[in-house]
């Protein structure tokens, strides 16, 4: 009987690029706050400047690099204040979109997010950080989509993301904290089965005070 060998997906250049900036980043050997430059990237990898733009503007949508216009890319980085400015507005406006989302999601969105639970608590068995994260992340992003609001979503998006692309970065993890977001979300998802507006949106102010009081320690590195 002839051997049977699973499918070799094809991974483009721009996918190899992706992969190679990003572990360099999560590593450290393109360290926080350095920058970038477009053309002498190209010529290291020997491809388009075109592709090197492409994959820089991914990565700054997962929250890897800070681009300014007509200026320059760097790696992110956000110091102690930055994070706790970020979690003033959070504590005040996320809460919102989970409330909204308990009035708005349908049973295919909880099955959504279920799936996207079961991910993050595989990833935390496997001790797999980068997929916790990513995962976690995801969680959150189809509540403030299902929130329905459009104007908290993209405020939410423009600086939670950085945030949690700097776990990465800087490795920074605590097992009990994984153990309570996983708790958070199963609590999030009766919330939202059972459209109870006030309990999702005070799980989900609780949570993240909570978190707030582990910056500077535990959740972001430190320089």
């Amino acid at each position: 009987m002839a051997p049977s060998f699973p499918k070799i997906e094809p991974v483009s250049k721009k996918t190899r690029v992706l992969e190679v900036l990003r572990d360099a980043i999560i590593s450290g050997t393109i360290p926080r706050g350095e920058q970038i430059v477009e053309h002498k990237l190209a010529q290291q990898f020997g491809v388009g400047q075109g592709l090197i733009r492409e994959a820089l503007i991914e990565l700054e949508h997962e929250g890897f690099v800070q681009r300014t216009p007509f200026s320059n890319t760097s790696v992110s980085s956000l110091t102690l204040d930055d994070a706790q400015q970020i979690f003033e507005m959070r504590i005040d406006l996320e809460p919102l979109t989970f409330r909204l989302a308990a009035r708005n999601a349908l049973a295919e969105d909880l099955d959504e997010l279920r799936e996207i639970g079961d991910k993050t608590k595989t990833a935390v068995n496997a001790k797999d950080l980068d997929g916790f994260f990513k995962s976690h992340l995801n969680f959150r992003k189809k509540i403030w989509q299902l929130s329905g609001n459009k104007y908290a979503q993209q405020a939410l998006e423009r600086v939670v993301i950085p945030l949690y692309a700097l776990y990465l970065i800087g490795g920074s993890h605590d097992p009990d904290g994984l153990a309570e977001c996983l708790e958070h979300q199963d609590k999030v998802l009766e919330a939202l089965r059972l459209k109870d507006s006030d309990r999702a949106g005070q799980e989900a102010h609780g949570f993240l005070s909570k978190t707030k009081q582990y910056l500077g320690t535990r959740l972001v590195p430190q320089k």
